[in-house]
């Protein structure tokens, strides 16, 4: 795999303290580190209890912790597509996951609104396989117990350019070792009753298997979870968050702009992933032409998309889940 230039570090103002591998930003309540390999999250601490929420990336079980996918959301089917006749190898994830990003700060009270900006642009080495200019801006910024995670999508070219987009964070679960996956859930903001799309491989499957049933929690024990994701089409609940069983959670994901879900926690896995997407996975049975996707986003040529979730922590119940 062919890797990228790498784009140089700024310096940064008060608001932001970095190295050539990371940067955090802080507020009040928040510390929150970003690499600058793909504007991946590498830790969301809690500061009046210095609980860490995010999953760090143990190689055992899942080395990543939360790779933002861009242009695909997982993988296209045999990770191929063509475009205008010629065919493009695409990596599992997508560019961003492998692309260095140019790191920016803009100038901010740390109180109110720490924020720091990445960018990630196309060059010779993304051209090889994906043939777009663009330009993907990943923007993180702290607003009290919130991290506001926004991305824009600008296409640098003249044709029209078809892309996929998505947020991947994974949260420890549990946050106490002593503790077993049958005490967490996932809870939903409303109770529902949908069905869900099977996935194998990382490809959607064309059958439905049923899923919640007037529900709006998923013990994470639960035999209904599989090894693969379980992914939720234009879900209706909007927040979706992790709690201790018949506890208020203690991180909740707000979808905000991204319509669908998916979720992943594999059996016997210390972690949870909420990911947010704007389109999906490819098909089990799919167009190999990217211009025939057409669950993916078509954004013209000098336009921009601009889509944020939201994390947001609960320290009291944070506290709670600590404990044995």
């Amino acid at each position: 795999m062919k890797t990228f230039i790498s784009l140089f570090l700024i310096s940064l103002p008060i608001v932001a303290h970095a190295n050539h591998h990371s940067v955090t930003i802080k507020n009040d309540d928040l510390s929150v580190t970003l690499a600058a390999k793909g504007a991946e999250l590498q830790s969301i601490k809690d500061l009046s209890t210095d609980i860490e929420y995010l999953w760090q990336g143990d190689p055992e079980y899942w080395e990543a912790r939360s790779p933002n996918m861009f242009p695909v959301n997982v993988r296209f089917k045999d990770n191929r597509f063509t475009y205008q006749g010629k065919e493009y190898e695409m990596p599992r994830m997508g560019l961003a996951v492998i692309g260095e990003f140019e790191t920016l700060a803009k100038e901010g009270d740390k109180k109110k609104d720490a924020k720091i900006v990445q960018v990630l642009r196309s060059s010779e080495d993304t051209l090889q396989y994906y043939p777009f200019q663009f330009e993907l801006r990943v923007i993180s910024q702290l607003k009290g117990l919130k991290l506001l995670q926004k991305y824009k999508v600008i296409n640098k070219g003249t044709d029209t350019m078809y892309f996929a987009l998505g947020g991947h964070p994974g949260f420890n679960t549990p946050l106490n070792k002593k503790r077993k996956r049958s005490n967490y859930q996932y809870v939903f903001t409303d109770k529902m009753h949908v069905k869900r799309n099977e996935i194998i491989d990382s490809l959607i499957q064309e059958n439905k298997l049923d899923f919640l049933k007037n529900e709006d929690r998923l013990t994470l024990s639960d035999k209904r979870i599989p090894s693969g994701g379980m992914f939720l089409y234009d879900n209706q609940s909007r927040q979706i968050s992790i709690a201790l069983k018949g506890r208020k959670p203690y991180v909740t994901v707000d979808l905000g702009d991204f319509p669908n879900t998916n979720l992943w926690t594999p059996p016997g896995m210390p972690f949870a992933a909420i990911e947010p997407m704007v389109a999906h996975h490819d098909f089990q049975e799919t167009a190999l032409a990217i211009e025939d996707k057409n669950f993916l986003i078509a954004l013209p040529a000098g336009k921009s998309r601009t889509y944020q979730y939201t994390i947001t922590v609960n320290p009291k119940e944070g506290e709670r889940a600590l404990k044995k």
